[in-house]
């Protein structure tokens, strides 16, 4: 999905597509001088959503700088942000995958964690795609020596 497909189905926006208008708020841009959205706010309020540096920034003064698993005491400043639908190293791109909760698919959102509950979550992730790999590959082990037998 290219980043104007993205824009134009992001939950967020109201944006149809049509160019000349805010590609956040869709209304009409009037100044010569914009091109993208119709004002600072849209720009910021797309930014704050859409883009790692200021959605995590944004993540984390929603949560004040803490943990948010209930009873976890970290130090309000011990917090890292984690994509709640793994990324798999591609989460640093600009895009939806960075909205403040989930989509209606469950796709996307940021959690604000403490570092020991943040390698947690990437050891469990890391172990999930681990078990996938040896799966696959025991797949294909699987083929190559059905085939080595019937030859």
């Amino acid at each position: 999905m290219t980043l104007v497909e993205e824009r134009i189905s992001c939950p967020l926006g109201a944006w149809t597509g049509e160019i000349g208008r805010c590609q956040l708020c869709n209304k009409l841009i009037e100044s010569t001088r914009r091109r993208t959205w119709c004002s600072d706010k849209c720009a910021r309020d797309w930014q704050r959503n859409h883009i790692w540096r200021f959605a995590r920034s944004a993540a984390k003064r929603r949560a004040k700088y803490r943990c948010q698993r209930s009873g976890c005491s970290a130090e309000r400043r011990d917090c890292e942000v984690n994509h709640i639908f793994a990324r798999d190293g591609a989460g640093y791109g600009p895009g939806c995958h960075h909205h403040l909760s989930p989509d209606k698919n469950g796709v996307g959102g940021l959690e604000v964690l403490c570092h020991a509950h943040h390698a947690q979550v990437t050891a469990a992730q890391a172990k999930a795609r681990a078990a996938v790999r040896a799966e696959a590959k025991a797949k294909v082990k699987t083929k190559t020596t059905k085939t080595k037998k019937l030859k």
